[in-house]
């Protein structure tokens, strides 16, 4: 009895042995399971750089139009001429420039852009503005009723039109103010002036860091040389017998100081960005929102 039992284990055991080695081999003819291409990610397609509307224009992608209502802002409209809806963004700082000017203005760039003496009597000013996004001053959005991405990034889709609000300053003090009643082009900020500062001044204005008079007297000290006793006799004449009204108050004349003091700060720690490798993206928002040292806008 004793030897049947032990031989009905050892028979048990060799059959548990042999299930086990059979379930841990491969079944013949079947390779194992691929793993799943990667996916791109929503992170991954964040970091994707935006085009611009100008660099969409070039490709023939979309159509802009720049149509100033004033010296103070003006609209801006992308046309998509594709059949696929496209993310795109404002340049970060860019230039309302006269289409009449635009043959004569060949080649500028230099750090004061005062071009009066130029052009056709009575030509407007060049505006200039920022796509950074973010809420302007004075109660108007600086990318007001945008959509889509952060940093100012809008969506279009195929074939539709949008219409962008941006908050503005002139650039060309002594000549009349911008006007839809003048064809208008958009092009990028260093089409008119290669100054940083200027560039620091209209990025800051378009995340609404700047009220747009802080931002006018800024840069009309920056691009034409205006002094700040020259922006602070600057008036505002009435008609019909009313007293006249400064241009800038005090408060803003001297946020607007303190405002170029951080731009040439900023110009120079961009420039000195520049000669070492990129830097992170959040190492360029901490950069680039330098001007927030300048006190609350005006």
């Amino acid at each position: 009895m004793a030897r049947f039992l032990a031989a009905v284990l050892s028979v048990g055991v060799l059959w548990w042995v042999a299930g086990v080695s059979i379930a841990r081999e491969p079944r013949a003819g079947r390779t194992a399971k691929a793993s799943p291409a990667p996916v791109a990610t929503a992170a991954s397609k964040a970091r994707e750089p935006v085009p611009d509307v100008l660099e969409a224009q070039a490709q023939g992608l979309v159509s802009v139009r720049y149509i100033p209502n004033d010296s103070r802002s003006a609209q801006i409209i992308v046309t998509n001429r594709s059949r696929r809806p496209l993310t795109l963004r404002l340049p970060a700082a860019f230039a309302g420039v006269p289409v009449l000017a635009q043959f004569q203005q060949g080649g500028m760039g230099g750090n004061n852009n005062n071009l009066g003496g130029f052009g056709a009597a009575g030509q407007p000013q060049v505006a200039g503005g920022g796509g950074l996004g973010g809420q302007g001053m004075n109660g108007m959005g600086g990318m007001g009723g945008m959509q889509g991405g952060g940093g100012g990034a809008f969506s279009i889709p195929a074939e539709k039109t949008r219409v962008l609000r941006v908050v503005t300053v002139c650039l060309e003090h002594g000549k009349p103010e911008p006007s839809s009643r003048y064809p208008y082009k958009l092009t990028a900020l260093e089409s008119f002036s290669n100054d940083p500062k200027l560039a620091v001044v209209m990025e800051s204005l378009s995340r609404g860091e700047l009220s747009q008079k802080v931002a006018q007297a800024a840069a009309w000290h920056i691009a034409n040389g205006l002094s700040w006793q020259q922006l602070a006799a600057k008036m505002i004449d009435h008609a019909g017998g009313d007293p006249d009204e400064a241009y800038f108050t005090p408060e803003q004349l001297l946020v607007a100081h303190r405002v170029v003091a951080s731009a040439t700060q900023a110009a120079l720690q961009r420039k000195v960005g520049s000669q070492q490798p990129p830097a992170t993206a959040n190492e360029s928002a901490a950069s680039a929102s330098v001007l927030s040292a300048a006190g609350p806008a005006q």
